[in-house]
């Protein structure tokens, strides 16, 4: 077999797969990666079509969402039901299937509808914790020569690096999810504290409850002095708003979703409302739904719900927790009690929350957020920052390590040493944090300097932007003192954990070459003031 020069040891049929993944990786979005990932298929492999699907588990089934060569336009956008097609056979074995002759094997759907014999090779495209995702496949004519080996190791190569490139690409689309649900919550915030009649309060949230959430219709109902169900508000769909209207009216007294949350005084999920051991017989139209308390001085006066009225659908934790938030606010702006500063503090526990999120994603760094937050506030105290300057610290603190979304799993839980090229990776999640609250109108230039300069170092020896001195940000440069101090005297998979006299010994050593020397002996005095630190 002949070798690459340039890769010695390397066979050089894998060098095309090897290019096609550095394409893959470089592409922006998971549609364009996809087409890319299609066409460099048909010519690694020298197939003659090429498919891209996805699973779709909120309806059990693959979707064809790009292909390359023959029969491409009568492909896309097909959807196959479990059984259907080869696909599933490499769904359910998560490995590289290879099949000689399509026509005898019952499980083949031709796209095209014409029974032609192929030769089938599908590999998994999986996540970092090894789910499948979907699946890359191409054909050839039986007739013409079979795959082989080297064609199958370098699909393989190709489906690995679409696999990173998608699971890298759906955390970025996550993450730019949750930054813009948060400045929507914040401006829902505002916007109920203006607002006077509750039917207003009530339609401005529960419109923007749909909006976020994808689900057909939102409603909110209350309890008159008979202790019957009154439709306050509906939003979303018009027929799926009929339809719920129907139901409602049509039998007032508290049963379903609603009945379930009086009862308990608990938010209720039915993901698959039908077979819910507590549903409406009546209510044959809602597939999913989830519903929330709605509360005034601590009683329950009403219930706030989601129904998907076209398929059942999945119900993250996160949309359970964004139910029971646009509840907090409708009851909050019901109620009228310290409505501003309320607003506030819940902006300021959301924010907190999403920190919090971001670290579970590594155990071991787990109350990392919150005594980093602690220690940095501490330290804005002893330099007299203003509450306006220790508001962004805080902020900049919780939201410090969001880049990491693009930060693979296996990487951020590495036990030992990083290569340079791990290394790399891992620093690039300050810019990538920097870009995804750059355009959240929510959030101030300074808490972003936090997130993206809380690695400079003060002789210019940091990242990502090699500032030094006092061009670096004060709160990035009072967050990092904070940030290194937590990481020394906590234990992480690499080390043990560091006493406090040995984590300020370490401190005042890099004073004047990583940290700043004047905000090195703040921290040393708060350490003294709080009696960790002798001398």
């Amino acid at each position: 077999m002949t070798r690459d020069p340039l890769l010695p040891g390397l066979p050089e049929t894998l060098r095309p797969a090897l290019e096609a993944q550095t394409l893959v990786l470089l592409t922006q979005s998971s549609g364009d990666m996809f087409e890319q990932c299609v066409t460099l298929a048909l010519e690694i492999t020298g197939a003659g079509s090429a498919l891209a699907l996805l699973y779709r588990p909120d309806t059990d089934e693959l979707e064809i969402v790009a292909a390359a060569g023959e029969h491409r336009q009568v492909a896309v956008g097909r959807h196959l039901p479990r059984g259907q097609g080869l696909a599933w056979r490499v769904v359910q074995s998560g490995q590289a299937t290879l099949i000689p002759r399509t026509d005898r094997d019952p499980q083949t759907v031709y796209v095209s509808g014409q029974p032609i014999p192929h030769t089938y090779l599908g590999v998994p495209l999986l996540d970092p914790d090894g789910r499948v995702l979907g699946v890359l496949s191409v054909n050839r004519l039986a007739q013409d020569t079979q795959f082989g080996s080297g064609e199958a190791q370098a699909l393989t190569l190709l489906g690995q690096a679409a696999s990173v490139a998608y699971s890298r690409a759906r955390a970025l689309e996550e993450a730019q999810a949750a930054a813009r649900q948060f400045e929507q919550l914040a401006q829902l915030s505002a916007e109920l504290a203006d607002l006077s009649s509750p039917e207003e309060i009530g339609q401005r949230a529960v419109q923007t409850l749909v909006d976020l959430s994808g689900f057909t219709v939102g409603a909110v109902v209350v309890l008159d002095s008979l202790g019957q169900v009154q439709l306050s508000v509906l939003a979303g769909h018009p027929e799926g708003q009929d339809a719920t209207r129907r139901v409602l009216s049509a039998r007032p007294s508290p049963t379903g979703l609603i009945g379930e949350v009086l009862r308990t005084g608990r938010t209720q999920v039915a993901a698959d409302y039908q077979s819910w051991s507590a549903r409406r017989a009546d209510a044959t139209h809602v597939f999913t739904g989830l519903a929330a308390p709605l509360r005034v001085d601590g009683r329950v006066v009403g219930v706030v719900m989601l129904m998907h009225l076209v398929r059942r659908v999945p119900v993250p934790g996160s949309l359970v927790t964004l139910l029971d938030t646009v509840a907090q606010r409708i009851s909050q702006a019901l109620d009228r009690a310290d409505s501003v500063e309320h607003l506030h503090a819940t902006r300021e526990a959301a924010l907190r929350t999403l920190g919090r999120m971001l670290e579970s994603r590594d155990g071991d760094t787990f109350g990392h957020t919150d005594r980093v937050t602690t220690l940095a506030l501490r330290l804005a105290g002893q330099l007299g920052l203003s509450d306006v300057q220790r508001q962004h610290l805080r902020w900049g603190a919780y939201l410090h390590d969001i880049g990491k979304v693009a930060v693979d799993d296996r990487l951020l839980r590495k036990a030992g040493p990083l290569t340079p090229v791990e290394r790399e990776a891992m620093q690039w999640h300050v810019e990538v944090g920097d870009q995804l609250l750059r355009e959240e109108m929510f959030v101030p230039r300074e808490v972003r300097e936090v997130v993206r300069h809380h690695h400079e170092r003060w002789d210019g020896g940091g990242y990502p932007d090699r500032l030094s001195g006092p061009d670096i940000p004060l709160l990035a440069r009072i967050f990092s003192v904070a940030d290194v101090f937590d990481a020394l005297v906590s234990t992480r998979p690499y080390k043990l954990a560091w006493s406090v006299q040995a984590a300020a010994d370490a401190l005042r050593e890099q004073a004047g070459r990583q940290f700043d020397p004047a905000v090195v002996d703040a921290f040393l005095d708060v350490l003294r003031e709080d009696g960790l630190l002798n001398g």
